[in-house]
Formats: C-alpha cells, sequence, structure tokens
C-alpha cells in the first residue's frame, strides 16, 4: 500500500486528541435532552412535532455508530479506559459487543475485500449466488438493526471463526449478555413507568432509521468496488465547500474514508490534514466532490451488489514466448 504523505506529520497526527470525546458529549447531551422533549410531545399528544425530533435523534445515533467505530480503533479520545467505556456503553445501546467489532473489523482492514473480510459476506465471494447476495444487500439496508448484529455473530459463532483468542471470545459473551441484560430492563422500567411509547419512539424507531443510514453509508464507501488494490476498493467523498466540510465534521470525517483505510490509527480530527498532504493523489481512487455522486456510483451495481477483489477482472495471460524466456 503506498504510503502518500510525509513521515513526520504523519507522525505528528497519530496522536489522539479529544475531539471525537467532545462532539460525541454534544451528541449525547442533545439526544438525552430530546428523548425527554418526546416524552412531553406524547403526553401533550402534538404527533406531528415528533417526526422531525425523531429524525435528528436518527441523525445523533448514526454519528454514534462512527464514534463507536473510532473507540473500536482506540481513536475516539486518548485515556484507553474512557475511550474503552464509552464504545462498550455505545455498544450495548446499539445491540452490539465492542470487542466482536473489533476483532471482525480488524480483518475488514488487514483483508479488504478479500473472502476474510466478514463484514461484507456473502457480498465479497464470487462462490455465492446473485439471489443470495441481493438478499443480504436487502437486509442490511432495509432491517439493519437485526441482520448486522448477525451478520458479526455468524463471524464469531462459526466452527471456522477467525476469532480464536480464549480471553477475547470471553470478553464477547460477557458483552453479549450486557446486551441482553441492558435492553431487556430498559424496555422493562418503561413498562414500568408507562414510558414505553416514549422508549419505542425516541429510541427504537430512530435506532432503525439509524441503523439503515449507517448500512447505506457502508454500502457508499465499498460495495460495487471490485479492485485489486486496497486504495481502489473505498469511495472517498471530499466535499470542499463550507457545507461538505461542516458535514464531514459532524460525521467524524467518516466520509475521508480512503484515508482512514490508509491510515487506520489516524484519529477522525486529523484526516483532513492527512487528505490534503496527499501528493500524489492516487489516480485509481474513486473519489467524489459530494455523497449525491457516491450514491449514484453505488446504485449503477447494486442490482448485482459484489465487493472485493475476488470480483476483479483475471490479469492477461502472459505471451507463449515470454514464458519461454530466461528469468535472469
Amino acid at each position: 500500500m503506498p504510503k502518500l504523505v510525509e513521515k513526520q506529520l504523519l507522525l505528528a497526527l497519530h496522536e489522539p486528541g479529544w475531539a471525537g470525546f467532545k462532539l460525541a458529549s454534544v451528541y449525547g447531551a442533545i439526544y438525552f435532552a430530546s428523548l425527554v422533549l418526546t416524552w412531553w410531545l406524547i403526553v401533550a399528544e402534538q404527533y406531528a412535532l415528533l417526526v422531525p425530533l425523531v429524525l435528528l435523534q436518527a441523525f445523533i445515533m448514526h454519528a454514534y455508530l462512527i464514534a463507536f467505530h473510532e473507540a473500536a480503533h482506540g481513536a475516539l479520545c486518548p485515556v484507553g479506559w474512557v475511550n474503552g467505556l464509552l464504545g462498550r456503553y455505545t455498544g450495548v445501546v446499539s445491540f452490539m459487543s465492542l470487542s466482536l467489532y473489533r476483532a471482525a473489523h480488524h480483518w475488514h482492514h488487514a483483508y479488504i475485500g478479500d473472502k476474510r473480510d466478514e463484514e461484507f459476506w456473502p457480498l465479497n465471494d464470487p462462490g455465492q449466488p446473485r439471489w443470495k447476495r441481493r438478499l443480504a444487500a436487502f437486509l442490511e439496508l432495509t432491517c439493519a438493526l437485526v441482520y448486522v448484529p448477525l451478520l458479526f455473530l455468524r463471524a464469531f459463532l462459526r466452527r471456522d471463526s477467525a476469532i480464536r483468542d480464549r480471553a477475547v471470545r470471553r470478553m464477547i459473551w460477557l458483552e453479549l449478555l450486557a446486551v441482553v441484560l441492558y435492553q431487556g430492563a430498559v424496555f422493562a422500567v418503561a413498562w414500568q413507568l408507562g414510558v414505553l411509547s416514549t422508549v419505542v419512539v425516541g429510541f427504537l424507531i430512530p435506532a432503525v432509521v439509524a441503523g439503515n443510514v449507517q448500512s447505506a453509508r457502508k454500502y457508499v464507501e465499498h460495495v460495487g468496488l471490485t479492485g485489486r488494490r486496497a486504495v481502489s476498493l473505498t469511495r472517498s467523498v471530499r466535499n470542499p465547500s463550507r457545507t461538505g466540510r461542516v458535514i464531514s465534521w459532524l460525521l467524524f470525517h467518516e466520509p475521508y474514508h480512503d484515508v482512514h483505510h490508509l491510515y487506520p490509527k489516524v484519529p477522525q480530527e486529523s484526516l483532513p490534514a492527512v487528505a490534503a498532504a496527499e501528493n500524489p493523489i492516487p489516480p485509481e481512487l474513486p473519489l467524489f466532490p459530494n455523497y449525491t455522486r457516491a450514491v449514484l456510483d453505488l446504485l449503477r451495481g447494486l442490482g448485482d451488489p459484489k465487493f472485493g477483489k475476488a470480483w476483479a477482472a483475471p490479469l492477461p495471460a502472459a505471451h507463449p514466448a515470454d514464458a519461454l524466456r530466461d528469468s535472469a
């Protein structure tokens, strides 16, 4: 994989800061305030006002799923135990184990587009029929809150799982138990207190929307790309306008997804600086000025969803005369 940024600049930018933690804290405060407002609007029977509020909550939840991703990389804040605590809590709320996500996500970075890239099964396997890949894409884009945890559980529970470390597996089981206990307790307490409708409207519905948006963004970042090099397997959205920069900041700079794959240890607040320092920008990088263009590029191949190096066109065969030449 090419190194396109000066080493000293990279070393300086690898130091994690508090930007991600601060943004996540603001999102958390807004969300819990919106939950109180949801309760009040339901009591006041102002149902029309719940629509924009649910959309705001869905946006915050989607942003928190990106923060969860940052925590899995240890980059949400510079204090390790705080990073882990925030990541595990976000995971429990999101029906996901941080340790499971981290273990499976490691393979996505180490073997992007390979059959070992668990996050994209079965789209990364040419041996899977098109109907199965279409069904998987449909479920992930419409029922992500259920489908995505099951996809990661498949990576964990199948017989030939790459997640073999006993300590990691033990932690995963504990976190999965915490998910069940936490979610069960939330809904049980809400029912006892008579605020179950608030939890459904202010948590469950926006969680469904946020999960689907997360999957849609994941597809925009990768699905349909079948190059041989890692840099050609990630769409990057770099919108230089003020609006584009604000959206990128609100999403923890996740639109710079190619930079994240090239330098996964660089914290999110430093990704724009790394992107600006790239020289040259790889010509095979799928680079887009906004999400609209990237989505249109995704839609062109979504009817036959695929991703990864296994789908790349075979290299041209050597000329017979070349095969007879002395390699020396």
